[in-house]
């Protein structure tokens, strides 16, 4: 056989990426005529500068790579504008999208998924013209109008409009190196989204989306399907969470995710840095997680063997890292520092903390550095019910915490509190135990446990079998 046939053998097995060239993309073109017109598993170069309205269902096994400076928008420019009154006034044609969630008194449209910005600026939305004369914005649906409440004149004013940048069920497709920002992504939807919400939600398979910036966009920047992996990504100023969904085999690793939750939604309902739900063997790791409206990472309903590990998170609203009624978690190697305040919430213990594990059950908590959280490592036992999908019982059992180093200026630094119900099965007879850790004080005389549902301080919480070699030391 001559030395050609088995190169062009070779090319053939190693399928059409190899195949076929890489398809030029440049501005002014749409992306998805070049989709159409392409094989499956074609990689295309989208050339630098912007790109807007483009809604991309990709074929399987594609590639999109962004040259530096390459913008993928879901905007469009507003104009002209005529002067009404106190108001700015220009006509848009904008079909209303049913969209659920549920706000903070401080948002009431936060479930509306259109945005208005003003030279970048994020101009609040108001839920009638009388509120946009306050410097905020209205969209009048069945009039097709806009009212804006400051002065658009020598302004870029930007509105987004497009629900998604990347959407659909196919697998093995890849997004690279670009720049999404400003899609009107409803609730329970991404900008980047791994699934098809107009058949039915089928999920994607195997999708890599990596060295990218999301960014303002109105709901997730990036919801999962099976088997991906989101890495190295700028996940920044999304309207309610940076990354989230539900889905088995998912990596999310090395990405910064911070200053999401814009929209104002009720984050003691869900919102934050990242929220995953019914997930199956989901890896969260060395992720710089900050300043969410919310907390930073959170599995909460029937997630099943998660691993939270070498994360750093701060300032974040509730818990740097909380499971809640799911099964099986190792939360290793964490950095948690300044994070867990909750405005507004409960007092005392439950107020919120670094690491908060809410009626979950077989969590191995260990090698953490927790600092100045309102509290340090929080459980919490309450009747939560059974499983709707696994017909399990929701239940604090088999938390082991140990070797992990809580420095605490306040506050209560670990501990389990649960309702009368519980007391005291979820104290002694359901495999709870903290060993081995270390404690720092400002002062060892103080109550800094919480056991049998009363604060404790240091002897008391090794007389309970905490701790009994554990370190206590004076900060």
């Amino acid at each position: 056989m001559t030395r050609w046939r088995l190169l062009t053998l070779a090319y053939l097995a190693a399928g059409p990426n190899l195949m076929a060239a890489e398809v030029t993309v440049q501005p002014g073109d749409s992306i998805q005529s070049h989709v159409d017109r392409n094989p499956p598993g074609t990689s295309f170069l989208i050339k630098s500068g912007l790109y807007r309205l483009q809604s991309i269902e990709p074929k399987r096994g594609d590639t999109f790579r962004g040259e530096k400076g390459a913008v993928l928008s879901g905007a469009v420019v507003v104009k002209p504008f005529r002067k009404q009154g106190p108001l700015w006034t220009a006509d848009v044609r904008v079909q209303q999208m049913r969209s659920v969630g549920e706000c903070a008194a401080n948002a009431p449209a936060c479930n509306l998924p259109e945005d208005l910005f003003v030279d970048n600026v994020l101009v609040p939305r108001a839920l009638n013209i009388e509120g946009a004369a306050q410097g905020r914005w209205y969209l009048d649906y069945a009039g097709s109008k806009l009212y804006l409440g400051v002065n658009p004149e020598g302004h870029d004013v930007e509105m987004s409009l497009t629900r998604n940048a990347f959407s659909g069920d196919v697998g093995n497709v890849t997004i690279q190196g670009l720049t999404i920002e400003k899609y009107a992504s409803p609730t329970g939807a991404g900008a980047v989204h791994c699934a098809t919400l107009e058949r039915g939600g089928r999920r994607g398979m195997n999708w890599v989306v990596e060295n990218n910036e999301i960014r303002w966009n109105h709901d997730v920047g990036v919801w999962i399907g099976n088997g991906m992996r989101v890495a190295h990504n700028h996940l920044l100023h999304n309207g309610h969470m940076g990354v989230g969904g539900s889905a088995k085999d998912v990596v999310v690793d090395d990405n910064e995710i911070a200053y999401n939750n814009y929209a104002g939604y009720d984050y003691h309902w869900g919102a934050g840095g990242a929220k995953f739900v019914l997930s199956e063997n989901l890896q969260v790791r060395n992720n710089y997680v900050h300043h969410n409206e919310g907390p930073g990472l959170w599995s909460d309903i029937d997630n099943d063997h998660v691993l939270y590990e070498k994360n750093r998170t701060s300032f974040n609203k509730v818990a740097g890292i909380f499971f809640e009624i799911s099964f099986g978690a190792v939360i290793r190697d964490n950095i948690i520092e300044n994070d867990g305040d909750n405005p507004g919430g409960p007092t005392g213990f439950r107020s919120g903390a670094g690491i908060v594990l809410n009626t979950s059950s077989d969590a191995e908590i260990y090698g953490n550095q927790i600092a100045n959280c309102p509290n340090g490592i929080l459980a919490i036992q309450v009747n939560r019910g059974v499983s709707d999908w696994t017909k399990r019982t929701y239940a604090l059992k088999n938390l082991y915490v140990h070797d992990n180093t809580i420095t605490q200026k306040s506050g209560i630094a670990a501990g389990i509190d649960a309702g009368p119900a519980y007391v005291p099965d979820v104290f002694t007879a359901w495999n709870n135990r903290f060993k081995n850790n270390t404690y720092r004080f400002p002062d060892l005389g103080g109550r800094h446990f919480e056991w049998m549902n009363g604060s404790r301080g240091i002897e008391e919480w090794k007389g309970f079998h905490n701790d009994a070699e554990g370190r206590f030391l004076k900060l």
